[in-house]
């Protein structure tokens, strides 16, 4: 009878296991999806639709050179605090340290030791709350506190820059509708898993407090509180002056 009694809890404790880690994947590929995807593509593989536009393409973890070098600690220390030179940006600001522990060993062990699995669309949409975005530095709620009660909105660009809008709309449809939106109303096909939303350019609130300064300044810093990261880490002052003059001619002054 004691038998059966301990051979029955050793049954019930592997199930919970199971359950543990299924579960624990399941976060990892949304986290994946949400955070990852977009650079390093649904494959692991660095083939997405922003790989073109990096100056540094993105690791493509199922390389044979990615299975030699990468490491769980080394994946951890990347998502944690960025690879500086590339698009990749420290991610503890957004993530606490459980989620990106799951997240490294998702791309660990579904990308870099084992075949890429095909994208699985259901499992990817699974909501996630609380996972992306953070308030810790006010995100969209700290906007009305900072706005200026009057914006000059025919101020130029900075260091004496001048954008080029045709150059930027290039360059925005590539980079920056996944999030934005092609119509620039935060409606782009990755607004669903972020929170904050990202920014609805058409908005009057945007319309009044963005001038070219403004735009600048988000594209090249990044915003802190959202999924916005700073491209002067891989794009030139000109091509971030591009478009920001895009994004004011097309949403903000159209």
């Amino acid at each position: 009878m004691l038998l059966r009694c301990l051979a029955g809890l050793a049954w019930a404790l592997l199930a919970a296991f199971a359950t543990l880690a299924q579960a624990a994947e399941d976060r990892g590929a949304v986290l994946y999806h949400n955070y990852c995807s977009v650079c390093h593509g649904d494959r692991g593989d660095g083939r997405s639709r922003a790989s073109g536009s990096l100056s540094t393409p993105p690791r493509d973890f199922t390389s044979e050179a990615s299975r030699r070098e990468l490491t769980r600690e080394r994946i951890v220390l990347a998502i944690t605090h960025g690879r500086p030179g590339t698009a990749m940006v420290g991610w503890q600001s957004q993530l606490g340290t459980a989620d990106i522990a799951v997240l490294a060993d998702h791309v660990l062990e579904r990308f870099v030791r084992g075949a890429a699995a095909p994208a699985d669309p259901h499992r990817a949409a699974l909501p996630a709350p609380g996972i992306s975005g953070t308030r810790a530095h006010g995100g969209r709620a700290a906007d009305a506190a900072s706005t200026p009660a009057t914006v000059d909105m025919t101020a130029g660009l900075p260091n004496g820059l001048t954008g080029d809008a045709q150059r930027g709309g290039v360059f925005y449809k590539a980079n920056c509708s996944a999030c934005h939106g092609l119509a620039g109303d935060g409606n782009g096909p990755r607004a669903y898993f972020i929170r904050p939303r990202p920014r609805d350019f058409t908005a009057t609130a945007s319309r009044a407090r963005f001038n070219r300064l403004a735009l600048y300044a988000a594209v090249s810093e990044g915003r802190l509180g959202t999924e916005m990261p700073a491209w002067r880490q891989v794009a030139t002052p000109q091509q971030m002056a591009d478009v920001s003059e895009y994004v004011f001619q097309a949403f903000i002054r159209r």
